[in-house]
């Protein structure tokens, strides 16, 4: 019976100093939490067994995504996939523009024409260095109908020639100081093209 009793000590014992090997081999940084102030709880007085303390990893993993070229992500196989932005030639290069042609595209496609005008706007903003420095026009807090900065719209996508300047110039009744060209998928889910042209003021110039 005693030999027994030590060879459940004796596994028991390897258990624990493999175990003991584990945890000191793959430390966990985890921050403990008061549930109710949020405030850290030093390790010392961490007791798991209430409901009063929450702990959360300090560092999350990694994600194994690539960046897109606007800053989100997207897996390696949507990498792939999509389509790269460049700056041009238009593929509307030699189509007049024909608002009737863009209105119809737009009640055939309301979703994809919403979409597009929200990507477009963001995709100008980020362009130009952020809000902070730059609006665009009003024209692209509109609707998709009848929109003046939505000059082509078909099966090649969603084209906007967007004006824009720093923050208050619209309001302040001044010429844009830029224009960007953007082009969005026919779907409103991805930019194809994007580009921007400073605009001289006649006035200024001379």
């Amino acid at each position: 019976m005693s030999m027994r009793r030590l060879s459940l000590s004796l596994g028991w014992s390897a258990l624990l100093m493999l175990s003991a090997q584990t945890t000191r081999s793959e430390p966990m940084p985890y921050q403990c939490f008061d549930r109710t102030t949020r405030r850290p709880v030093a390790a010392s007085l961490v007791d798991l067994s209430t409901a009063e303390v929450s702990c959360e990893p300090t560092t999350l993993p990694q994600p194994e995504n690539t960046p897109s070229e606007l800053g989100t992500t997207a897996s390696p196989e949507q990498v792939e996939t999509e389509p790269k932005i460049s700056s041009g030639p238009s593929p509307y290069a030699d189509v007049t523009a024909d608002p009737n042609a863009v209105n119809a595209t737009v009640r055939n496609t309301p979703l994809a024409a919403r979409r597009s005008i929200n990507l477009a706007r963001g995709a100008a903003t980020r362009m130009n260095g952020g809000l902070r420095v730059y609006r665009p026009g009003i024209c692209m807090y509109a609707s998709a109908s009848n929109n003046p900065c939505l000059i082509h719209a078909g099966p090649a996508g969603f084209e906007f020639n967007i004006p824009g300047g720093s923050p208050g110039w619209e309001e302040a009744g001044d010429a844009p100081s830029v224009m960007t060209r953007v082009l969005i998928a026919a779907d409103g889910r991805s930019v194809l093209q994007i580009n921007q042209n400073d605009v001289i003021n006649p006035s200024i110039s001379d």
